[in-house]
């Protein structure tokens, strides 16, 4: 009886401790992403949501039959994306909404399956560095240290994952750390559209520069080509409640219901 009380009580702790480090993370990110005074640490982190969203409208514009010409990124941290052909109505949601199915994905499986932590961390970082040295250019994003920074933290994702051994239960173990680390890289990029609705709604579509029409806000493009009548505003509204739906969901399964299914001890005596 004293071993199953102890049991449910380091369970307790386990699910408590994913939450207070959720509920800091998801703090977090949003004071590094609008507090002026860390818009310099928050840029490569821009750069990483940006490859993850930039990676999922490029796969959707091949499989809906266009072609992806060139990729860049401005020096806010956002991207701009040539291309041509494709169905507008995936690939322009394909990285808001895509991101935001990801990210709630990758919450519940770093808070429920922490065998797969490692895994996700290698995949993850690898397709950071891949995507940054093929397709970001530090001339075009005009910050040398901030792609060099967003190489280094996907190269933090593989050692993490090469090297992220020990025991989860440990907060100073090296799994621990990696599952912290994806839980902050998850909400980034699961609440992509969150974080960047300020951007979304003052930003044009699309800018022509020597004669090529550069799309530069996805969501204002969706509004103006695909639902002419609907509002930017309201597609933006929209998709940022689907991606809070969507991680709502993933804390649900993964913390606060797994929480109350640990039975309390009143049937130990």
């Amino acid at each position: 009886m004293l071993r199953e009380f102890v049991e449910r009580k380091v369970r307790r702790e386990i699910v408590r401790r994913n939450l207070v480090i959720s509920v800091a993370a998801f703090v977090g990110i949003f004071a590094l992403w609008y507090v002026e005074a860390f818009s310099s640490l928050a840029h490569p982190f821009r750069m990483f949501v940006n490859n993850i969203h930039g990676g999922l409208s490029a796969f959707a514009m091949q499989v809906t039959g266009g072609a992806v010409d060139s990729f860049s990124l401005s020096e806010a941290g956002a991207y701009s994306i040539l291309f041509h052909d494709g169905a507008d109505v995936i690939t322009m949601s394909a990285g808001y909404l895509g991101s935001a199915a990801l990210g709630a994905l990758m919450f519940f499986l770093v808070n429920r399956a922490p065998h797969l932590i490692r895994l996700i961390a290698a995949v993850f970082g690898v397709f950071t560095i891949g995507f940054t040295a093929l397709f970001i250019q530090p001339s075009a994003s005009g910050d040398w240290i901030s792609w060099i920074l967003c190489l280094g933290f996907g190269a933090l994702l593989v050692i993490l994952g090469w090297t992220g051994r020990g025991d989860i239960n440990q907060l100073q173990s090296r799994k621990s750390l990696t599952q912290i680390v994806l839980t902050v890289a998850s909400l980034m990029v699961g609440l992509h559209i969150v974080l960047d609705l300020p951007q979304v709604l003052s930003t044009p579509a699309s800018v022509e520069v020597d004669g090529v029409n550069w799309i530069i806000n996805p969501v204002a493009y969706f509004a103006e080509n695909v639902t002419p009548g609907i509002s930017v505003t309201v597609i933006a509204f929209s998709w940022a409640a689907i991606a809070i739906a969507l991680m709502a969901a993933a804390f649900h399964f993964s913390i606060t219901r797994r929480l109350r299914q640990i039975p309390k001890n009143d049937d130990i005596v």
